[in-house]
């Protein structure tokens, strides 16, 4: 069914999901030439201690009225796995002729060495990073940034990345949204 197809697979905790997330797989859409981007809502992000519900975060997302080539996928709670690599695993056997890449925010890339398994999520799939503000300089002088600096795409080549073997990863600059998960929760607390 997805046979050939280029994926952009845009994971996280959206706790709550927004704008800026939404700024983030349209910009991924469109830089990486992808076909699709599904989102994947992490069931229980294991750096985190405590999160709404899976369901109510689904919620968040499906508010944002996903524009057309994007969706929600629930593999990832299918599977009844919290970590990313099992899931890439899972994504090979299952669409071994989709060309995934997988996408991440800047600030995500800076804190890549704490997941499980990094170097084999590394290997997974090519990895887009997303620029965020304040994330940018952590991610493009961070550990995985140094350790595969011989595999980094340049921005300029983004919309061939698909296509390419992994490690690969490229950096996108692009305009910046300042919306952040963390800003809306302690604005709700607040309120």
């Amino acid at each position: 069914m997805y046979e050939g197809l280029k994926i952009g697979l845009f994971g996280g905790s959206f706790d709550p999901a927004h704008m800026g997330h939404l700024h983030v797989a349209k910009a991924g859409l469109r830089e990486l030439s992808l076909d699709h981007v599904w989102w994947l809502v992490s069931p229980q992000n294991p750096l985190k201690q405590e999160q709404p519900s899976y369901e109510s975060r689904v919620e968040t997302v499906k508010d944002l009225t996903l524009p057309p080539r994007m969706a929600i996928s629930h593999v990832e709670k299918e599977a009844n796995t919290n970590y990313t690599v099992d899931l890439l695993r899972l994504l090979k056997k299952r669409h071994p002729d989709t060309q995934f890449v997988f996408m991440m925010g800047a600030d995500n890339f800076a804190q890549l060495p704490k997941w499980r398994k990094w170097q084999d999520i590394m290997a997974a799939y090519p990895i887009a990073v997303i620029s965020r503000p304040g994330g940018g300089l952590k991610a493009r002088l961070g550990q995985a940034a140094r350790q595969y600096a011989d595999s980094r795409v340049p921005e300029q080549c983004a919309a061939s990345l698909a296509e390419m073997t992994a490690p690969r990863w490229t950096y996108l600059t692009l305009p910046l949204d300042k919306r952040s998960s963390s800003a809306l929760r302690a604005k709700l607390a607040r309120d």
